[in-house]
């Protein structure tokens, strides 16, 4: 039991250490921007805190707290008391941080809510759409690219598995802080400021439509096929880097062993989030009309990867690209509507002082 609490107490050590100098950099903040500090309502000065705080112990009663925990926490703590800029950059950064926040929180749920795991079904659809005819019989494309794997194909993808939410996140970003102060040539820069500020918000909405789907519909990857068959699924497998591990064994690195050491769920191969923020990508490429070709490039790449380094089935990739295109869709028609809703009373303004001027001149 010492040995327990001990080794409890050792864990929270490195992350409480962080917790009380993003602190104590919060407070500094606080101190510099005292000005502004004084400009602010009570709950903003308080909410923040009392939000984070209870967010840190919750996890430090479910002894699962680490150090991208406080990093997140102080990120969120240092913007909302940086002033103007630093709470435009936190409105952009939160959904990202709440997607964050709501997958890291899956491991602590996952096994309670989640559904009948469909192993051999995704694996049937695939090779049934998608089979291959080869002297072995048909194979699934994942079965088909794992005889034909190359050193360049797995550093090219391997690449892409470690770099996609980063490349997402720089799009968004490139967006919000420079195409929504130039604009385009069909856009104002107020009308690309009020479409890209929606793109975090709607990767964050597919998130949680495709966290969601894990447990109605879990199921497992094919990586999990090739190590353990087509039987009933086993609760006690540890996540797996799939084909991931070639790209560290090249390189001598350790980046998916540690990546996939933290994964939240292994049964959440449906849908592929890894395809859908390319494609939603691609979506508001195409309303901004900027990155298009880059964006469909990156969609392409990630469909390729998903399925050389067995980690998804086309079904995976099929079902990611549709919930792309729904939230893409709603997002515009939100925002169609906030546009309409803005332009209307304009309209009726000029109609009643067109009434207004003919009624003067009678």
């Amino acid at each position: 039991m010492k040995m327990k609490k001990l080794q409890f107490c050792k864990s929270l050590k490195k992350p409480l250490f962080i917790f009380v100098f993003v602190l104590n950099k919060a407070w500094i903040a606080l101190q510099d921007g005292y000005e502004q500090w004084k400009n602010l309502t009570f709950l903003q000065k308080v909410l923040p805190w009392i939000l984070m705080t209870a967010y840190v112990v919750g996890l430090i009663l479910l002894n699962g707290l680490r150090e991208d925990h406080v990093i997140a926490v102080g990120v969120i703590l240092i913007a909302s008391y940086s002033g103007p800029q630093g709470r435009k950059f936190l409105k952009f950064a939160l959904p990202f941080l709440l997607t964050f926040m709501v997958y890291d929180s899956q491991r602590f749920y996952s096994d309670w809510i989640r559904g009948p795991i469909h192993v051999s079904e995704p694996y049937y659809f695939d090779r049934t759409f998608f089979g291959i005819p080869t002297n072995q019989g048909i194979l699934t494309p994942n079965e088909w690219c794992q005889l034909h794997l190359t050193r360049a194909l797995d550093l090219l993808t391997g690449f892409a598995y470690l770099t996609f939410f980063s490349i997402f996140i720089l799009i968004a970003a490139y967006y919000n802080f420079y195409l929504s102060r130039k604009g385009t040539c069909k856009l104002t820069p107020a009308q690309v400021k009020q479409k890209a500020s929606s793109m975090p918000w709607a990767f964050f909405w597919l998130n949680l439509i495709g966290y969601s789907t894990y447990y109605w519909y879990a199921a497992a990857p094919p990586w999990y096929v090739t190590k353990y068959g087509l039987g009933p699924a086993r609760l006690d497998v540890p996540a797996s880097s799939a084909g991931c591990i070639r790209f560290d064994e090249i390189l001598g690195t350790h980046f998916f062993s540690e990546m996939y050491g933290r994964a939240a769920d292994v049964f959440g191969a449906i849908p592929s989030l890894h395809v859908a923020y390319p494609l939603l990508a691609v979506f508001f490429a195409f309303q901004l009309g900027s990155l298009r070709v880059f964006c469909i490039f990156f969609y392409i790449w990630m469909c390729f990867s998903a399925v050389y380094l067995n980690h998804h089935y086309i079904l995976d990739i099929l079902w990611g690209s549709f919930y792309a295109l729904l939230i893409g869709w709603l997002v515009y028609r939100l925002n169609q509507s906030q546009e309409d809703w803005k332009t209307e009373p304009q309209i009726i303004r000029q109609s009643n002082r067109k009434k207004n001027s003919r009624g003067n001149n009678t």
